[in-house]
């Protein structure tokens, strides 16, 4: 099965051949950026990139530093650098309103704009971009690119892909200052003094380079693609990764491996890739492929070299087999140059983080970093999708299994689903916010620890016994006092260390979970009659990327799960026998005498019984969203694109439109607009599974509410209802008008 990765949703307005140079100029940009050694160099880089885009732009950098004054960056025609133009003394324009607000601006009118927002206008501009700088949280400064001839107005995919840029100046901003630190501090600049750490499973960078390469085998005329990183010292090569769907490739790897000493130097300090084919009698790398791959069909391959600090080579090999001796078609190799990108981008972070997590003070600062909480953000939108279809079916399952035997099934199923959408939403946030996300709520760890048995015990039950396993569990519950915090979070860390005590039992033992209240102190112990741990080792299984499972894990579980106590204002302990067992004690603080109940949920007197118009592109989401509205009473007419919405809408009446914003050709917020000039009075909502959405959309007219993904029959409730009641007067219950 293949797979397109050129979708051009969420964007409109340009072609293809657009989309593809911007994307070569950020393969481009991405090279040179994060070779450069002062920020100087750095803003210098972005300018020329930038002025070859957009020459008829003003491309400004601000940067501020340790709450220092802000400094205006400026390119100078005649040295070709870019200059300081003074420190930034000017209060109260629409660049402060970036800085202060941390918040992106983006309008076609400068000045109408301004007078809007009772800001004096300092520049005469047309229109303005302003794109705040920051990294987990700390605000850098901010890109700014305006200008002043209405024939050349930026659009939403300029800005999407401007904004891609300032995040990679912000983190080579933000390594620049790190490597100062680290050479102020320890007298030195050697931050790979080993190769990287191994790394598995789910969550792992190693987890997300597994994905990017199963992404290049499922392309066309793929059958092998691996990863592999080497030493420049010594030329001792080792392979990352690989992945093939022919069993008899699996000892393609292994032989790779023996040849890549023999690659010619020059491949890695002048080649962007190189294109093989075995009748290529003279090519450099027949040393390399010719014996790996003549045992199989493979008769082509591409070759992408990179390096890594002057210290590590490494290469991304891609295995076909083509019709024709000639290199793949442009677009497609972009496209493995894309992927290429995100993998050494992966590869340099990790190294860098295993490195300087060794300096003691700085530790925390890189922990925050965590690598794995860059996942991509469509990735999120697809797993927000499934989950969307899952969660729904779910619902309307309930509902018609009401009364039922598997009416507990389904809360399960549902809870759990939850879970995983919310754990999308925090790793993206992860590295960002030292907060729980969301408020926080009034928790049984009682009934808590409960839910996460039920949804652990197909494992220790069913999955242990067909293997013929037997585990013995021991819940012992004791009276205790709630606490606050989010669930979501805590019924990750028990499930963790569930898991773990399975993990440290593949032979089967006992699991005992026992809670208490000391004081104002809940106390949970999580025991095992596992291998337990060495105590050479135990005080380091809370460290990110430590681990004692080897390949099958990834030294992440324990450090999330001990930030999450933290974050909790608890603490988490760990004593353990080598060949007995394991304890692990929780600590957290009581917040209160009794449990709240859940606020019941609002109903209304009829149910819903507006005219739907849906647009969403992906038929099982669309098919499941319309589901859900018709069985809320609601009359709904399902279309796939912006083209058979405006057709539809133009035909029969409707009372609101859902759409979704990622679709192709026109986007959801394009289709709002056009909705908006036919209808001013439509409501619409955008249907979305991003988590960060520019915040300028929600202020704006055009859009009256989003949905978000995955879909919530209340959470949906709760945001139409009151843009509905603009044309409708129904009443909750409860008394309060929707």
């Amino acid at each position: 099965m293949t797979e397109d990765l050129f979708s051009n949703e969420g964007f409109g307005g340009k072609n293809q051949e657009i989309d593809g140079r911007l994307l070569k100029h950020f393969a481009n940009f991405s090279k040179r950026i994060f070779n450069c050694r002062d920020f100087k160099a750095i803003l210098t880089v972005l300018h020329e990139e930038l002025r070859s885009l957009y020459p008829h732009h003003h491309i400004e950098v601000i940067l501020s530093r340790n709450q220092q004054m802000p400094m205006k960056f400026l390119f100078n025609e005649k040295t070709r650098r870019v200059v300081s133009s003074g420190e930034f003394l000017a209060k109260e324009t629409l660049y402060n309103y970036v800085l202060e607000r941390c918040k992106t601006v983006f309008t076609r009118d400068y000045a109408a704009f301004c007078r809007q927002h009772q800001i004096p206008a300092a520049i005469p501009a047309r229109g303005w971009l302003g794109i705040p700088m920051t990294v987990r949280g700390k605000m850098l400064g901010a890109l700014v690119v305006w200008n002043e001839d209405p024939q050349h107005m930026l659009d939403n995919q300029d800005k999407s892909f401007l904004t891609s840029l300032a995040n990679m100046v912000s983190f080579a901003i933000e390594n620049i200052y790190l490597y100062d630190y680290i050479v102020e501090k320890n007298g030195s600049f050697k931050i790979f003094d080993t190769v990287l750490p191994k790394g598995t499973t789910r969550n792992s960078v190693k987890s997300v380079l597994a994905q990017l390469l199963q992404s290049a085998l499922r392309q066309h005329h793929v059958l092998y693609t691996g990863l592999f990183l080497g030493s420049r010292q010594n030329m001792r090569w080792r392979l990352l990764d690989e992945a093939f769907e022919d069993a008899g490739f699996s000892t393609a790897g292994i032989d790779l491996v023996s040849g890549l000493p023999y690659v010619p130097p020059a491949v890695f300090e002048e080649a962007d890739h190189l294109f093989w084919h075995e009748d290529y009698m003279s090519h450099p790398l027949n040393p390399v492929l010719n014996q790996p791959f003549e045992a199989f069909d493979v008769n082509s391959a591409l070759f992408f070299p990179f390096g890594i600090n002057g210290t590590y080579i490494g290469a991304w090999i891609i295995g076909f087999q083509r019709d024709s001796n000639a290199p793949p078609p442009e677009d497609e190799i972009q496209m493995y140059r894309f992927l290429f990108y995100v993998m050494t981008q992966l590869i340099e972070k990790k190294a860098f983080m295993e490195q300087t997590r060794r300096y003691g003070t700085y530790m925390k600062h890189l922990e925050k970093m965590k690598i794995l909480g860059e996942l991509s953000s469509a990735t999120a939108h697809n797993l927000n999708n499934i989950l969307s279809v899952i969660m729904g079916k779910t619902q309307l399952l309930q509902r018609r299994l009401e009364n039922t035997p598997y009416r507990r099934d389904l809360e399960m199923l549902l809870r759990a689903a939850e879970d995983g959408a919310n754990s999308i939403r925090r790793l993206q946030e992860y590295s960002s916010s030292g907060k729980i996300s969301g408020e926080p709520e009034t928790i049984n760890i009682n009934v808590l620890i409960q839910e996460v048995v039920d949804i652990a015990r197909p494992r220790f039950e069913n999955e242990a016994q067909s293997h013929g396993i037997h585990y013995d569990l021991d819940l012992s519950f004791g009276e205790v006092k709630p606490f606050s915090g989010d669930a979501t979070t805590m019924r990750e860390v028990m499930l963790n260390l569930i898991n773990n005590a399975l993990d440290a039992m593949p032979g089967g033992g006992k699991l005992s979970i026992q809670t208490t209240l000391k004081e104002d102190q809940i106390l949970i112990f999580v025991s095992d009659t596992g291998s337990g741990i060495d105590p050479d080792i135990s005080a380091k299984i809370f460290e990110p990327f430590y681990t004692t499972k080897g390949n099958k894990g990834n030294g992440l579980g324990l450090s999330i799960a001990a930030e999450i106590i933290e974050k909790h204002d608890g603490k988490i302990y760990v004593d353990s026998i080598p060949e007995k067992g394991s304890i692990f004690m929780i600590e957290l603080p009581a917040s209160g005498e009794e449990i709240l109940p859940k606020a019941p949920a609002p109903e209304l007197f009829n149910p819903m019984d507006y005219k739907v118009l849906l647009v969403e592109n992906k038929t099982i989401v669309r098919e499941t969203l319309a589901e859900m509205l018709e069985d809320e009473g609601c009359e709904v007419r399902a279309v796939s694109n912006a083209n058979e919405a405006l057709a539809e809408f133009q035909k029969a009446p409707c009372d609101v439109v859902f759409a979704n914003l990622s679709m192709p050709v026109v986007n959801g917020v394009e289709l709002a607009e056009k909705l908006k000039d036919i209808d001013p009075t439509i409501p619409v909502f955008i249907i979305t599974g991003w988590t960060q959405l520019d915040e300028s959309l929600l202020a704006s007219e055009i859009i009256d509410g989003l949905i978000k993904k995955p879909f919530n029959m209340e959470r949906i409730r709760q945001e139409i209802l009151p843009v509905m009641s603009r044309k409708t007067r129904q009443f909750y219950k409860n008394g309060f008008s929707v």
